[in-house]
């Protein structure tokens, strides 16, 4: 019986012993703890808290929560007190099973929102507050938007920042330098005054001479430049807007909205309507679009003193395809080979002289009444008459001016006109890729301008927050036999934001 027992005991050590090993042997296969629900990175206001709750998986037997190194929790939830400065944090979760040990590192941000206010479709000029005074390294950023249809601009090392945005809501900012931070709180409501997306002013108007000055808009004997400026207004201003006239080269208007349009990144922000359209039966094979297209070159400007008017220090150009040169344009070759002047000139200059007379010539060339009707001299070294067809007998000078040469300045783009039916009877002016107005028909994308082609006057990109004013100034110096002149007419002026319209931008 004896040896019966010892046996038996021996038997049950044996199977203990597997038991505990198949245990210690379970234990050690636990598949690791897995962390998720939070995220890397989280901003917090001062004196206020946050409440993290991770979603763990696999079995787990315990969880510590180190902030700074120092450990302050061992629950699965958390939350964050925000001391009254504001800091930055380093927090870690860390997760305990047999053999396994995982960890998730946040960084959590404290700061005070600096309360700002503003209406939609304004810039607001936000500063950094005082203890920012000696850095120069400062970065600005939006943590989070109701809308993606804003702007945040001048915002490397900068101590301000220029804001606005089309909808309202709450936006909520970053300011930092290093380890300092501020977060900011902007309010925006909408506007006090029902805005309209049109043009709402006009602030200058001078056409150069070409055959429709003195007609759109029409000249009445004893008119000033007052009352032509009442008649350009009445023409432009509101949705119903009618066609005026640039005249030639360099003949310019300049308009104003009741509001900031907002520079939303990626999409065209504006476009100004003229008259262009496209060719019905250009003879020349695969053409590119081209038809009736008088680019009138766009500055544009936003109301930096906010005196409401635009001031000569507050241009900037938009950068047209063809601003700087003509080479990439899809009729370059052709234009080339039709022997035109495709040079194009940065700072041109051309003066018209007041026409000697207005009497036509006695024999003069089918279509024209007076052919060395208008002297010009530009600043090439360059000079010549502009000539009066016989479609338009009204003077082609505009007739208000007083002074007896009129001087325009700007870019002179390349000549975009081609006579395509070797018997000069059919002309195609054909379009610029972008960054126009009267260069495509206006239900087309291209006539839609975006802000952030904007330039210096050094040729150096600029970002600008939204724009309140918009020249545009006729680009080609061209005559086109029985045509005329090109010349670039404008109407509606709209603001594509606040119409609902979305055009991406050029790539």
């Amino acid at each position: 019986m004896n040896n019966q027992y010892r046996l038996l005991a021996f038997l049950s050590c044996i199977s203990l012993l597997i038991t505990s090993c198949g245990k210690k042997d379970a234990e050690l296969a636990a598949p690791a703890p897995v962390i998720a629900g939070l995220e890397s990175e989280y901003y917090v206001v001062v004196k206020e808290n946050i409440v993290l709750v991770p979603a763990v998986e696999n079995s787990v037997d315990s969880l510590v929560w180190v902030v700074n190194g120092q450990r302050v929790a061992n629950a699965l939830q958390y939350t964050f007190q925000a001391p009254a400065d504001p800091g930055n944090y380093s927090l870690i979760l860390r997760a305990y099973n047999a053999g396994n040990i995982v960890q998730k590192v946040v960084q959590i941000t404290t700061g005070r929102y600096l309360n700002w206010q503003t209406s939609a479709n304004k810039i607001l000029v936000i500063e950094a507050s005082s203890k920012f005074a000696n850095k120069t390294d400062l970065k600005w950023e939006i943590l989070s938007a109701p809308s993606e249809r804003y702007r945040l601009a001048d915002t490397t090392n900068s101590k301000k920042a220029l804001f606005t945005t089309v909808d309202r809501g709450t936006y909520k900012l970053k300011i930092s330098s290093g380890d300092l931070i501020d977060t900011l709180l902007i309010t925006v409501k909408q506007s006090d005054k029902i805005l309209s997306p049109f043009i709402a002013k006009v602030f200058d108007y001078l056409p150069a001479p070409g055959q429709f000055v003195n007609e759109l808009p029409k000249y009445n004997a004893g008119d000033t430049y007052e009352t032509m400026m009442g008649k350009v207004n009445k023409e432009l201003v509101g949705g119903d807007a009618n066609t005026i006239t640039l005249g030639g080269w360099g003949g310019y208007v300049v308009v104003g909205f009741d509001h900031t349009i907002v520079n939303v990144p990626g999409l065209r922000d504006f476009r100004i309507h003229g008259n262009a359209f496209g060719a019905n039966a250009n003879p020349r094979p695969n053409a590119p679009f081209g038809g009736s297209c008088e680019p009138g070159v766009v500055m544009v400007a936003y109301d930096k003193n906010k005196n409401g008017k635009p001031d000569e220090d507050e241009w900037y150009e938009i950068k047209g395809s063809g601003n700087f040169s003509a080479e990439s344009e899809p009729w370059y070759a052709a234009a080339v080979t039709a022997k035109n002047d495709v040079r194009t000139f940065r700072t041109y200059e051309m003066t018209y002289n007041r026409p000697a007379t207005e009497t036509p010539d006695a024999t003069p060339p089918t279509g024209i009444s007076i052919s060395n009707y208008i002297r010009w001299t530009d600043n090439q070294g360059q000079q010549g008459y502009k000539v009066k067809n016989t479609f338009h007998a009204q003077s082609y000078y505009p007739a208000w001016v007083k002074d007896e040469k009129i001087i325009y300045k700007g870019i002179r783009l390349a000549r975009n006109g081609i006579e395509e039916s070797g018997q000069g009877s059919y002309y195609v002016l054909y379009a610029f890729k972008y960054g126009y107005t009267d260069n495509y028909p206006n239900p087309h994308d291209n006539s839609g301008i975006d802000i952030d082609w904007a330039i210096d006057k050094n040729g150096n990109k600029v970002v600008l927050p939204g724009i309140d004013f918009v020249k545009v100034y006729n680009g080609v110096d061209q005559e086109n036999g029985w045509l005329g002149e090109s010349s670039t007419e404008i109407s509606r002026g709209e603001d594509l934001h606040l119409l609902g319209t979305k055009i991406e931008t050029i790539k």
